[in-house]
C-alpha cells in the first residue's frame, strides 16, 4: 500500500498533536511545506560537514536529547576505478544503532545548525520559527508522528508506504514478526547532497 501524505490521517494527526501538547497553531496543510524544509535543512546541515574521511550523521533529537530521527551521509569511493570520484550517500532513520561508530554527529537541539533551518523556510516559503525551540519541536515531532502512523499502520504480508512526491518515502513492513521501518529522501532533497567527489574534504 503506497499513500500520499495528503490522502492519509498524518497531517491531521500532527497538527492537532502539536496543538494539543506544544499549543503550536499550525494548519494541516502546511505539513506538506514542513516536510520539505525538515528534510532540505537536514541535507542541507549534512552537505555542509560531510567529509570524505568519514561518515556524518544529524540526529534529530528533542531538547532533552532524545533520539527521534537522524539523516546520515557517507562517501563511497570509486571501487572500480579509484581515480574517479566516488559517491555520496544519503539515508534516514528511525534507528539510532543505523548510524556508524566512527560517524562525527550533530544535532537539531545544537544551536549551530538552526540557521539551516530558518535560511531554507524563508527561501522556500517565506515563513519564519518563531523561537529557537520551535526549530527543534516541529521537526522532531514531524519524525515521531511519522513513526507513530507507520506503527499503526503496519500490515503483516504488506508494505505499507507513506510519501510526499519530491521529498520523502517511509515504509514499514512486517518481517518475522517484527516491524521493519525504512525512510528515504526523494526528488531534489537527494541532490542536495552532490554524487561527486569534486567537493574539499
Amino acid at each position: 500500500m503506497q499513500k500520499q501524505i495528503f490522502d492519509t490521517s498524518f497531517p491531521e494527526n500532527y497538527s492537532r498533536g502539536l496543538y494539543d501538547e506544544y499549543n503550536y497553531d499550525l494548519n494541516a496543510t502546511y505539513t506538506g511545506m514542513i516536510a520539505d524544509v525538515i528534510f532540505s535543512s537536514t541535507a542541507s546541515v549534512l552537505s555542509a560537514m560531510k567529509s570524505m574521511d568519514h561518515p556524518t550523521a544529524f540526529i534529530i533529537d528533542k531538547a532533552s536529547n532524545v533520539f527521534v530521527a537522524a539523516g546520515i551521509v557517507q562517501y563511497f569511493p570509486n571501487e572500480e576505478d579509484p581515480k574517479k570520484p566516488g559517491n555520496w550517500s544519503l539515508t534516514f532513520t528511525f534507528n539510532e544503532n543505523d548510524i556508524p561508530e566512527n560517524a562525527v554527529t550533530y544535532r537539531l537541539s545544537d544551536s549551530q545548525v538552526h540557521s539551516h533551518f530558518r535560511a531554507i523556510a524563508v527561501d522556500k516559503y517565506h515563513f519564519q520559527f518563531a523561537t529557537p525551540e520551535s526549530i527543534i519541536i516541529i521537526p522532531s515531532y514531524f519524525f515521531s508522528q511519522l513513526y507513530k502512523w507507520l506503527d499503526e499502520n503496519a500490515k503483516e504480508g504488506e508494505e505499507v508506504c507513506i510519501e510526499y512526491e519530491g521529498v520523502f518515502q517511509a515504509r514499514v513492513a512486517v518481517e518475522g514478526g517484527e516491524k521493519v521501518f525504512a525512510i528515504e529522501p526523494d526528488g531534489e532533497i537527494k541532490v542536495l547532497i552532490k554524487d561527486d567527489a569534486a567537493i574539499q574534504k
